[in-house]
């Protein structure tokens, strides 16, 4: 069985100096799995490797789309298997790294076979959206499906559109159709998945918040700044962790501060929940942040 190598947990863990130890040691290729390092120009912010490191470690699905553009879990399934078919052709170990962990899910678990888009449905949602506001919509998706208002965020906009879209598409309810899903021949192989998580939740803290005070000094507000007034401040990628917050210091709305506190308080709480995603993967091995020999006890199980 050919074997597929994924690397998954909370930010600021070691993934990606992991995953490159993996390619300078076998024949591979990096599949980036992050949500936000898809776009150009969020690169600050994303902690998106370098130009540099990139010509020394190219990773696929980084910088693929503009900022304005969609990307689904959907898409990442399918540009994943590609990726994988290709590799396999070649002989090479496909490494998978990043933190967004239903992008992992939906390859390791299986999506749901949802219907393609309609876009005459979305645009009819999306006025409901700019007219009645997201209340509205979630308060509309309680009443077609209740059990998926209790696991889609209230504001999380892409997901609850898609929701709805799917609930009038096929006149059943979406988290139904999640409870089917499928796997790709493609997929019946060697899967070795190894998470990093941290050993100090007191020093992880820390070692946020330095991390973030330096993407500050970096140019962060700058970045932040460039991409609202080029495109728009309601991008779906303006709402992860430390943009959205960037962008409420923009708008006024909190002092520099305010704006340091929240962005590491986010980025803490986004790591517990990476950490609850593994109780839903099947994890070959967690490593400690800080443990020793990690490429060493990887290759024993390759």
């Amino acid at each position: 069985m050919k074997p597929l190598v994924a690397i998954y947990g909370p930010t600021h863990t070691g993934k990606t100096d992991l995953a490159k130890d993996l390619y300078s040691r076998f024949p591979s290729e990096l599949i980036s799995v992050d949500s936000v390092q898809i776009y150009k120009g969020f690169d600050i912010g994303s902690n998106k490797p370098d130009k540099k490191e990139l010509q020394e470690y190219p990773h696929h699905l980084i910088d693929i789309l503009e900022p304005n553009e969609i990307f689904s879990v959907g898409d990442f399934k399918k540009r994943s298997i590609k990726i994988l078919q290709d590799a396999d052709k070649q002989s090479k170990l496909p490494i998978f790294v990043g933190g967004t962990m239903m992008y992992f899910y939906s390859l390791l678990e299986g999506l749901a076979d949802l219907p393609e888009r309609d876009d005459l449905i979305r645009t009819e949602l999306e006025c409901d959206l700019e007219t009645f506001g997201l209340d509205y919509l979630f308060k509309r998706l309680k009443d077609l499906d209740p059990e998926a208002a209790l696991v889609i965020h209230q504001n999380d906009s892409q997901r609850i559109l898609r929701a709805i879209e799917v609930c009038l598409i096929t006149n059943e309810k979406f988290s139904t159709i999640q409870k089917h899903t499928i796997k790709e021949e493609i997929l019946k192989r060697k899967i070795l998945t190894f998470a990093i998580v941290p050993q100090d939740r007191h020093q992880y803290k820390i070692e946020l918040r330095e991390r973030f005070k330096l993407m500050i000094n970096r140019g962060l507000i700058d970045e932040v700044r460039g991409i609202r007034d080029r495109f728009s401040k309601n991008l779906s990628a303006l709402k992860a962790v430390g943009y959205k917050q960037c962008l409420d210091f923009l708008d006024g709305k909190i002092a520099e501060e305010e704006f340091l506190n929240n962005a590491v308080n986010a980025t803490y709480q986004l790591s517990k929940r990476q950490i609850t995603w593994l109780n839903k993967l099947a994890t070959t091995k967690i490593f400690q942040k800080n443990e020793s020999n990690k490429v060493i006890k990887i290759e024993s199980f390759l």
